[in-house]
């Protein structure tokens, strides 16, 4: 890839190495941690959560008469030392690979993620000029990944060599590392790093500056096509070689793309950012990050994603895990909403998740997959728990409409908070929430007629009839758009907001076609960007074109204007059923899709990024790599994608 000329540019481009456990590595291609996330080895200590940053980066350079040094690193007011100008070239597939170039030498540095582990390995090779030695001093720290650590002489890390390995144990009794290395020397050389700075961080309002303890140097002996190798680890066991590691990671990768041609390119590259959400827990549990680095797993964006991350990739009977092991956990036919991070009890403060559970089996029974009975009996319980009534006052209205809310709690995805409150509390009936209803009913009935239950299914539709009937009472609005809520004293919300285009994306459409048109016509004038839907009409008074400043002012934006890129995929959805599927629909659906497309290039490389500004030029923002971003792109990519022409065969008369 070409590169940028200046620091600046190298330090926002940033890659990142997931371990299927939650764990992570990630950095900027310039080699200095501009977040406070940045690391070569977040571990999860109880997967997917509790991750802790253990190694937060390292001096790297080739000794010799003067050193030359790889690394960067970024303090107050100064960049130092300066390694990424000897930066040549960076590579981020299959794994993150730098060149360096010095007058004598060529150096390739890549790092790699072991699926399964809380393993990173870090490979070096010659690749021109004469036999080096390459010194690395880790930066240790030890910590909460959200966390950051200060200089305190009470605290240290405690490193010992036995044999390939260095063993490193913090003093305050967390979880020990180890570094593994061959044909290289070890010195101890213990020396603390104070305020490193993190750009990104400081943007954001947040704590940007952190210490660091370096206890030793190890040397490697680098020759001319021969590497050297670093493997860090929490794992007890001693790792396999790094030659091993790599060649099965690169056959994993290569399993998971071998379903899409090498020239879908575009597909390729979602498919591997897609596996990189995807988590095995502690006890077994499958589910899915919402977003790296700072997110854990949520129950809403795992049920949005599913279709996108397993079921578009081949994953069905992994679907099917995470959809088994969420339904086990339903609490008054409310799913789970957030796991938080250092272990705490389950979050049940949302009322969309357990609707698009619905939407994920329906989806998995079109690709062809069973529905188990737990799944159904799952479904039975949501679907009753809301007729009736549960948390939060969710229940069904004589009218057959779904409302809910509670003082001080945003329960649909437009959930954030400030001090003071609920940015965006949408109390009553949103209409997202109605068309969800609408087709969770009708999903139950699909499921319970083909299991020959047709006396049930025939009521459940009666149901959802009288549901269709008062929505499309309740929310059409002025210029064919939908309310987007209708609050608790009936005064319908005009405020020209996204959620209205699920009434016609959803698997049963509530909206006739005509309506489907009308009603997109509006959101393509106000709300569509290159990169996403904005949550907000610019022409509303409280419109934040900017995802900027601090936490509170981040937040008081995100919903009120920032565009998110995984709203394409039900607007796409829409789009295809209100124009239907011709050659031409689903060539203007490719084309809505190649610039959020295009933000794998940029960014986090290899990801979509979960927001962007609503104002042009529309800089991508927010988390830099979220899982419902690339589902839902990757989902709608491989459903429009141009099928590939079978060549005519002519017969050749004699």
């Amino acid at each position: 890839m070409k590169l940028p000329g200046d620091y600046a540019g190298l330090a926002q481009l940033e890659w990142l190495e997931t371990n299927g456990l939650g764990g992570y590595a990630m950095g900027t291609v310039a080699g200095a941690a501009t977040r406070g996330y940045h690391g070569l080895l977040v571990a999860a200590v109880r997967p997917p959560a509790e991750r802790v940053l253990i190694v937060s980066g390292c001096d790297e350079w080739l000794t010799g008469k003067a050193a030359v040094f790889l690394s960067t690193h970024q303090y107050p007011g100064a960049v130092s030392p300066e390694g990424y100008r000897l930066l040549e070239a960076f590579h981020p597939v299959p794994f993150p690979t730098w060149i360096y170039r010095t007058p004598k030498h060529r150096v390739e540095r890549r790092v790699l993620m072991v699926h399964g582990e809380n393993t990173t390995v870090v490979r070096y090779r010659l690749l021109d000029g004469p036999g080096v030695r390459l010194a690395v001093r880790p930066f240790f720290v030890f910590r909460d990944h959200h966390q950051r650590r200060r200089a305190d002489r009470g605290w240290w890390v405690a490193a010992s060599r036995a044999g390939d390995a260095v063993h490193c144990a913090p003093s305050d009794g967390g979880i020990p590392a180890s570094i593994y290395f061959r044909r290289g020397s070890y010195r101890e050389e213990p020396l603390w790093f104070y305020r490193l700075e993190h750009l990104r961080e400081l943007e954001r309002g947040l704590p940007h500056e952190e210490d660091a303890f370096a206890p030793f140097v190890v040397e490697l002996e680098l020759a001319t096509n021969r590497g050297a190798d670093l493997i860090l680890t929490t794992e007890q066991l001693p790792p396999s070689p790094a030659d091993e590691l790599e060649r099965e990671e690169l056959a994993r990768r290569s399993r998971i793309t071998a379903s899409i041609p090498p020239d879908d390119e575009p597909a390729q590259a979602l498919i591997l950012a897609a596996d990189q959400f995807l988590v095995v827990g502690t006890g077994g549990r499958h589910s899915v990050i919402a977003g790296y680095p700072w997110f854990t797993d949520w129950g809403r964006d795992t049920m949005i994603s599913l279709s996108g991350l397993a079921l578009a990739t081949g994953q069905a009977e992994l679907a099917v895990l995470i959809l088994r092991d969420f339904a086990a956990r339903l609490k008054g036919g409310l799913l789970p909403n957030r796991f938080p991070d250092q272990g705490e009890a389950p979050e049940y403060n949302t009322i969309d998740a357990s609707l698009w559970f619905a939407v994920a089996v329906q989806r998995l029974w079109e690709a062809g997959v069973s529905v188990s009975d737990d799944l159904v009996e799952a479904l039975e319980e949501i679907v009753r728990s809301y007729a009736g009534g549960t948390a939060f006052g969710i229940h069904e209205g004589p009218d057959g409409l779904v409302t809910g809310g509670a003082e001080g709690v945003a329960l649909t995805w437009m959930d954030a908070r400030v001090a003071d409150g609920v940015v965006t509390p949408r109390r009553g009936k949103p209409v997202e929430i109605n068309a969800l209803w609408y087709n969770a009913r009708m999903i139950l009935a699909d499921v319970l007629e083909r299991r020959r239950r047709a006396p049930e299914a025939a009521e459940l539709r009666t149901r959802a009839a009288k549901t269709r009937v008062a929505f499309l009472r309740a929310f059409p609005a002025s210029g064919g758009g939908l309310a987007d809520v209708i609050g608790p004293d009936g005064t319908p919300d005009r405020s020209v907001r996204p959620n209205q285009v699920f009434a016609a994306s959803l698997p049963h459409a509530l909206l006739t076609r005509p309506q489907a048109k009308a009603m997109l016509n509006l959101v393509t004038r106000h709300l569509v960007t290159p990169f996403g839907l904005r949550t907000l009409a610019p022409s509303d008074p409280r419109y934040l074109g900017r995802y900027a400043g601090d936490p509170r002012a981040r937040d008081s934006a995100y919903h009120q204007g920032t565009a998110w890129p995984w709203l394409l995929g039900p607007y796409a959805d829409a789009l295809l059923y209100a124009e239907g599927g011709t050659v031409g629909v689903r060539r203007k659906v490719r084309e809505l899709l190649r610039p959020v497309v295009g933000l794998l290039e940029s960014g986090c490389l290899g990801q979509v990024p979960e927001l962007a500004d609503g104002d042009a030029p529309h800089a991508a923002n927010g988390c830099p790599a979220q899982a419902w971003s690339v589902a839902e792109v990757l989902r709608v990519w491989l459903r429009v994608r141009e099928p590939k022409r079978t060549p005519t065969r002519v017969s050749k008369s004699r």
